[in-house]
Order: structure tokens, then C-alpha cells, then sequence
């Protein structure tokens, strides 16, 4: 069955419908795209008497049951011992979701949240009365070696290959920037240095100071208090 649809934009799309194998598809692929109907469709399903979403229409990664699978699917040309830990996740995923689910009705009531706690601390406790001690740590929630020698092993069993003993591919060493290299100075820094300095006399007054007798501050002043006759003193001086 093919049906058209017009939109009032005046953009007309095409539905086809098979009553046998109870699918449909529409010209504007949005199914195809991103994953579920268009408005196109719905029309036509709601048109031919239809209360539900057909099955084959309905994506697994819509649903709420998507927690639940595993995060990642491994295949089965890799290595066989990747199906053991593709086997882990989905037992891990499953839990997971278990535990999610079992708070989330367990959260109205404060008794089952009570309840709930005690039942995962109780198991938690035989779990680690089951380790030795010299396997188990208690202080901070540190990771003892045979957690961290299982997620080695599994790490190991993912990419396919045993991890090396001796690592010789180190980070390249860090080069020097650009410029001249120096750094910037504290006030204090530059104070010593400066006292280290050799003071020049200056010729204007006299003085072993760090000025000269351009700069000098006793010829600026001489000149603000009588500026004739510092200007004779220099006309004779030229002449």
C-alpha cells in the first residue's frame, strides 16, 4: 500500500506499507538516519488502525533494557579469551543494573533503603572475611595486587598480548622554549645586584652615584631656581 502525505509547507513525502510483513518506509529516510519513525509513518499507522509501534521499529538502544547490556561487544575472531571478560561485562553491566533498579524502588521507603543497605554490607563483610590476610587492606580502600593483577589480565585479554616487563618507550624529553631563557627577577634580586654595581662620580656634583651629569638631580634643581643663569653658564661654556 503506498500513501501520500503533504505537508502544509507543500513538501510531499511517500509512505509504502506491507500488510504481510507489517513494515513501513517513507521517503524521508528518518528512520534510517536516526533510528526511529517519522511523523510520516505514524499518520499512516494511526490511518490503517494501529495502537501499538510494530516490534521491528522499536530500538534496543530507546528502551530502558539498554543499561543492561554490555558497554562493548567483542568478536569472536579477536581471541578466545576475550569472550571470558566479554562474559564479565555483561555480568558486571547486569549487576549494575540490578543494583540501580533496586534502589531506585527501594527510595520512597526509608525501611527498604535500611533493609537494602544491610543485605549489600552483610556481603560485603563475608567477601572480605574470605580473603586472607595478606590479601586484603583495610585502611583507605587501597587496591591490593590480586585486583590490580586482574585488571592487568584483563587489559591483557582485550588488546590480545601480554603486557612487557621492561617498558623502553619513555615520553620525549621537554625542549627548551623559544627566546633568550631568562627569568623575571624579584625587586629584592634586582636590589643586590644593583648594590653590586661599580658607582660612577658624577662630574655635575660630585658624588659617587649611580647618576650622571645629564641625569643628575642637583642640576635640575639648580636649573628650576634660576634657569638664566644655568642657561650663561652653558652659553660660555660652548663658547
Amino acid at each position: 500500500m503506498e500513501f501520500i502525505i503533504k505537508e502544509t509547507n507543500g513538501k510531499s513525502f511517500t509512505v509504502v506499507h506491507d500488510v504481510v510483513l507489517t513494515t513501513s518506509s517513507c521517503s524521508c529516510k528518518h528512520f534510517e538516519l536516526y533510528g526511529w519513525l517519522c511523523r510520516h509513518v505514524f499518520v499512516v499507522l494511526k490511518d490503517l488502525g494501529f495502537n501499538l509501534i510494530p516490534s521491528a521499529y522499536i530500538m534496543p538502544r530507546w528502551t530502558k533494557q539498554a543499561i543492561s547490556n554490555p558497554m562493548f561487544h567483542v568478536l569472536d575472531n579477536i581471541d578466545a579469551q576475550c569472550a571470558n571478560a566479554d562474559d564479565i561485562n555483561r555480568l558486571l553491566n547486569k549487576l549494575w543494573s540490578d543494583i540501580h533498579i533496586s534502589i531506585g524502588l527501594a527510595e520512597p521507603c526509608v525501611d527498604h533503603l535500611i533493609e537494602f543497605s544491610k543485605i549489600v554490607e552483610a556481603y560485603k563483610i563475608k567477601l572480605l572475611s574470605a580473603r586472607t590476610p595478606g590479601d586484603a587492606t583495610t585502611n583507605g580502600g587501597a587496591v591490593d595486587d590480586d585486583m590490580h593483577i586482574g585488571k592487568e589480565h584483563q587489559f591483557e585479554s582485550f588488546v590480545g598480548m601480554a603486557a612487557p616487563r621492561e617498558v623502553n618507550i619513555h615520553p620525549p624529553t621537554q625542549s627548551k622554549n623559544k627566546g633568550s631563557g631568562k627569568r623575571l627577577k624579584s625587586a629584592k634580586e634586582k636590589g643586590i645586584e644593583g648594590s653590586k654595581k661599580k658607582r660612577r662620580t658624577c662630574k655635575s656634583c660630585g658624588e659617587m652615584t649611580g647618576h650622571n651629569a645629564r641625569t643628575c638631580p642637583k642640576k635640575h634643581q639648580t636649573y628650576m631656581s634660576n634657569p638664566t643663569a644655568e642657561q650663561a653658564t652653558s652659553e660660555a661654556t660652548r663658547g
